[in-house]
């Protein structure tokens, strides 16, 4: 921290009183000045009478939510910047947030020096935007969300969220990298119906498909894909499997914004985005010669890598959540969850296939049950014994405790057992203390597994 930091006014709004404590401690650590408003309302209140260089809210709030925080904030002051956490993570909450200027967006848990690190950024960013004339950075307006969007609400899909809600944004290239079935597609299609181009075409080409000429010919024919894709959005899917003549055409038509239809004698003009796609290992293939860098650079103006599905198992929960209704519905099924066994093998399983495979795993389930309820047993057995395989108690920490993450939800955990401890298990007292009351300290009680004695 500089000393000029000790003067940097911060807002934290979030209904939550133990989550204000928390960060306000955290913050006033750092140097900065710290104002807490406990909802939406009282921050619109408290952003009429002053400002602040940096405004870190909650999303889901009653009545008023932050979004609302974020336009009142950047109103009062264009060069304000504005952080949205969020326990809910989204697609289309990282659109909304992005395109009305947030700063970032933050899914919690988060930990501490993560945060820390995003505030000193934020800090950083007003001192710029002070530099400039307050106008441009106004908001940019809505944008609508596609009608199927990638599910989950972990930092790794979150900051996926970000930078494709940023793509949308831009005319850039982006290529889009992850493994087979973690939605490369549905990405690109996801930047294309947030980007000014979402009224054209947004066309396909399997790279990996056919042989080099008739490739060739899908693509540079008179009235081929090039001319489809016009005003529009052309998606490479797997680009690593481009042949080398067709890499030198294309990048002709990334550099140039130009190209020779096959027949033609005369070069043509062509106006489309390139999105490309590939799950293969590019800088390998430009090691070996199969891939021209000069394209690769080209189509990786913006880069996307997509987290496998073992990475982010936390959306586990979520994702079945979702298909489960999509197929009982699709079946005409009245089956309403997944069992406690069935979702602790489901979360351990290491999902090669990816959020595809997860898919089929569910679709199979629900069209194979009797019941109301997915058990273990309605999952392909091949899913049973990987995943059987590998559950295993979470290994302890030094003491035998689990390791520290150093998340909000630890602090809140610490928080509560040392309010707990202080006035000797009082629950009455506990919960003056902590601004809950006792039904709330009870549940938070079970969730962090603290036993409650004393009155």
């Amino acid at each position: 921290m500089t000393e000029s930091s000790e003067k940097i006014s911060i807002l934290v709004v979030d209904d939550h009183e133990v989550t204000r404590r928390l960060l306000k401690e955290v913050l006033e650590k750092e140097g900065y000045s710290v104002t807490l408003a406990s909802s939406g309302e009282r921050a619109l209140e408290t952003l009429r009478g002053e400002t602040f260089r940096v405004v870190l809210s909650d999303i889901r709030m009653l009545e008023v939510d932050g979004l609302a925080v974020l336009r009142e904030a950047r109103k009062a002051d264009p060069s304000a910047v504005v952080l949205l956490m969020t326990g809910f993570g989204s697609m289309e909450g990282a659109i909304a947030a992005i395109r009305e200027g947030a700063f970032d967006y933050i899914s919690k848990p988060f930990k501490i020096d993560h945060l820390k690190a995003v505030v000193a950024r934020a800090v950083k960013h007003s001192e710029t935007l002070r530099s400039f004339d307050p106008s441009r950075s106004g908001a940019l307006g809505r944008l609508d969300v596609p009608h199927r969007a990638l599910i989950g609400a972990s930092p790794r899909i979150v900051e996926v969220y970000k930078t494709l809600a940023r793509a949308a944004m831009s005319l850039s290239p982006v290529l889009v990298r992850g493994e087979t079935g973690t939605g490369k597609e549905l990405v690109a299609r996801a930047i294309h119906d947030n980007s000014p181009r979402r009224d054209k075409a947004f066309v396909t080409v399997n790279c990996g498909a056919g042989a080099e000429g008739s490739l060739e010919n899908e693509l540079f024919r008179p009235g081929g894909l090039l001319e489809e894709a016009e005003g529009g959005t052309l998606f490479l899917d797997e680009a690593g499997a481009l042949p080398q003549a067709i890499q030198i055409k294309l990048l002709r038509v990334l550099q140039e914004g130009s190209y020779k239809p096959i027949g033609a004698a005369e070069p043509r003009k062509v106006d489309l985005r390139v999105i490309s796609a590939t799950h293969d290992d590019l800088e390998a293939l430009l090691r070996s010669g199969r891939f021209r860098e000069d394209l690769y650079y080209r189509l990786k103006v913006i880069l996307i890598e997509l987290p496998p599905l073992r990475e982010r198992v936390e959306d586990v929960p979520e994702l079945v959540g979702h298909f489960l209704a999509v197929f009982a519905a699709k079946n005409r099924k009245a089956v309403s969850h997944v069992s406690d066994d069935a979702m602790a093998l489901l979360r351990a399983y290491s999902w090669p296939g990816n959020v595809r495979e997860l898919e089929h795993a569910i679709e199979r389930a629900v069209a194979l049950t009797g019941t109301s309820i997915l058990f273990a047993e309605d999952f392909p057995p091949e899913i049973l014994r990987a995943a059987r395989a590998v559950a295993m108690p979470e290994a302890p920490g030094p003491g035998g405790s689990p390791a520290a993450t150093s998340s909000l939800e630890d602090m809140e955990k610490a928080h509560i057992l040392k309010v707990l401890q202080d006035v000797n298990f009082n629950k009455s007292r506990a919960s003056e203390i902590l601004g809950i009351d006792r039904a709330t300290l009870y549940r938070k009680a079970q969730r962090y597994g603290i036993e409650l004695r004393g009155k």
